[in-house]
């Protein structure tokens, strides 16, 4: 069994829908409110743990953070969404297949 195959074909099947609802959304959904807002998660508690709340600084270092997990987050998914399009056009058209 090859788990490559399998994930080409859960990619042909749900791809087209992803696709359909447009590459804003999927830049906002699966890169900023996904990736990002997890990504931000983890370093904010990286951060008080390391620091804690009441270094001086703390209010800056999250608002930071913040901003580079948004751009992160749309980064993310812009290369996801490039590479699920090539993948996705180089796949052979399941009309007349056996």
């Amino acid at each position: 069994m090859n788990p490559g195959g399998q994930r080409l074909s859960g990619l042909s099947r749900r791809w087209p829908a992803i696709r359909a609802r447009g590459m804003a959304r999927f830049l906002l959904v699966r890169g900023v409110l996904t990736w990002g807002a997890l990504m931000f998660a983890f370093m904010a508690i990286a951060m008080w743990l390391n620091f804690g709340l009441q270094h001086p600084r703390f209010g800056l270092l999250i608002g930071i953070a913040a901003v580079l997990c948004v751009f992160g987050g749309v980064a993310w998914a812009a290369v996801t969404w490039a590479i699920n399009e090539r993948i996705f056009r180089s796949l052979p058209s399941s009309k007349g297949t056996p």
